[in-house]
Order: C-alpha cells, then sequence, then structure tokens
C-alpha cells in the first residue's frame, strides 16, 4: 500500500511513518524462513548488531526460537519479512539495505524490528544491559518525588506556553500563571479560579 492516507486495518489510525510498520496486529500468521532465508537474516543480524564491548552480536542472539518468540507476538512481521530476505536481491547486505530503504520501506522497518525485537528481549542481553524487564514500582502519593524537590517542573513551568496560538500564529502567552510547582500546587489545593490539578479545573 502506498497511499499516504494508509491506515492500521483494526484502528483505523494512520501510521507514523508512510511505509513505516503499523503497531496494529493483523491476525495473520507468521510464515516459516526458508534456510536461505534464514542465512540472510542471521548476515543482516550481524552487520546492524555486531558484537562488541562483551555484547553478544543480534545473529548470535537471534535463535529459531528467539525468532519465533518475536514472530508470535507480531504475525504481521512475517510477510514483509520474507519480502525483504528475498534471493533476488543479492548478497550484498548494504546494497539490500539501500534497495529496501528507498522502495520498500515497509518489509525494511519489518526486518530491523524483528532483529532488534529479538536481541533486546534475549535473556542474556537483558542481562548484560541490566534491564531486568517491566516491574512493578510502588507509589507513595504522600511523598513529594525527587524529581519535583530537585526543580525539573519549575523548568518547564518557567519556560512558558509553546504552542502557538491559532488565532494569531504567535506563540501563545499567557499572563498570571504559575512558574514554579509550588505556586501550582497551591492554586490547585485552594481553588483558586485557573489553577489546574489535573483534573480540568476541579
Amino acid at each position: 500500500m502506498t497511499d499516504e492516507t494508509m491506515t492500521t486495518e483494526l484502528t483505523g489510525a494512520p501510521t507514523d511513518l508512510i511505509g513505516g510498520m503499523p503497531a496494529t496486529d493483523t491476525g495473520s500468521q507468521a510464515p516459516a524462513l526458508d534456510p536461505g532465508s534464514r542465512r540472510r537474516l542471521a548476515a543482516i543480524a550481524d552487520a546492524l548488531i555486531p558484537a562488541a564491548h562483551g555484547m553478544p552480536s543480534a545473529g548470535e542472539v537471534l535463535t529459531d526460537d528467539r525468532l519465533a518468540f518475536v514472530l508470535r507476538a507480531r504475525p504481521d512481521l512475517g510477510e514483509p519479512l520474507q519480502e525483504a530476505l528475498r534471493s533476488e536481491l543479492g548478497d550484498d547486505i548494504q546494497a539490500r539495505l539501500g534497495r529496501l530503504g528507498q522502495a520498500e520501506p515497509t518489509n525494511l522497518a519489518a526486518l530491523q524490528l524483528v532483529i532488534v525485537g529479538s536481541y533486546y528481549t534475549d535473556k542474556r542481553v537483558r542481562e548484560l544491559i541490566g534491564y531486568p524487564g517491566q516491574m512493578a514500582i510502588d507509589v507513595r502519593s504522600w511523598l513529594v518525588p525527587e524529581y519535583i524537590e530537585e526543580g525539573h517542573i519549575d523548568a518547564v513551568l518557567a519556560r512558558g506556553s509553546v504552542w502557538r496560538d491559532p488565532r494569531t500564529g504567535e506563540r501563545a502567552v499567557e499572563g498570571n500563571v504559575p512558574r514554579t510547582y509550588a505556586e501550582r500546587f497551591t492554586e490547585s489545593a485552594s481553588g483558586v479560579e485557573g489553577g489546574n490539578n489535573g483534573r480540568d479545573g476541579t
């Protein structure tokens, strides 16, 4: 599909980038790769993420089991992956990637996502980069987070509005707005008109 109005099949939402991979699972079954495509995938993976600084290469990590894991999660990647690995594109990896980037960005996106997804879902890779995976975090609403005490939000508030007023086309200017988190919190807590406590002014 080459139309600039290309949308995902289930949501009807446009893709972020023409030729980019939609996040919606189309429900299709991922086809198996033939031996030649499998060898090409390993070679491309090694070229894109080579072994370095104690980290394994993507080709080393991208086992059949890891590939199956990614394609089970994203079966919609199977068909464009096959297209990206077809033999008629030749054995030169850089030439293949260049051709895909120019003429077949959807297939290139699928190829890259399969390689990166396989790499960073591998247990050994996650351990080496110190990423344990998603973890539950306790939130204590009565404690002030460190990023507030350190003034990170104040810097954003002090910057002021960064949107353009559609009526004038000029950068919006707002008066009488809080410039620190403490001022904003005080207004919202006291019910001052115009204060914003995250609940649409209530």
